[in-house]
């Protein structure tokens, strides 16, 4: 079986959308944008608000793979040697914890895939982007 590679894309802040998105994001009456923003200026906001959508990208990633792999958590468990409740809980997103780079290495072997992870420096920096072959 080949390696696949998915990518996981967010549309940033402030980008253009069709007036049904517009309609749907709203938070009384403020477009939730607005808040994520206003929101983005609290380093702690800041700091939960992205862990919340590493944490829900990585759940994303992994449920549509193993199902688009015709995969049980039970059989995704067996083969990356992950217990089936934490991978249960990982896809749920009810632990809010984000998983380590371990798990997620095994996690992806067992699917197959290659991941990557990639370090990109502030803007401001002069420092080069780096990007990291998990698997």
């Amino acid at each position: 079986m080949t390696s696949q590679l998915y990518v996981l894309y967010f549309k940033p802040a402030g980008t253009t959308q069709s007036p049904d998105e517009k309609s749907t994001m709203k938070k009384f009456g403020k477009p939730i944008e607005a808040s994520i923003q206003e929101g983005m200026k609290d380093p702690e906001y800041r700091k939960h608000y992205m862990q919340y959508q590493v944490r829900t990208a990585i759940a994303t990633v992994i449920k549509s793979l193993r199902e688009i792999k015709g995969m049980t958590q039970k059989g995704l468990a067996e083969k990356s040697g992950i217990p089936q409740p934490q991978i249960a809980r990982l896809e749920s997103l009810e632990d809010e914890r984000i998983p380590g780079l371990e798990q997620l290495v095994k996690i992806f072997a067992a699917l197959d895939c290659r991941a990557f992870f990639e370090i990109v420096p502030p803007i401001k920096t002069h420092a080069e982007k780096r990007e990291i072959v998990l698997v």
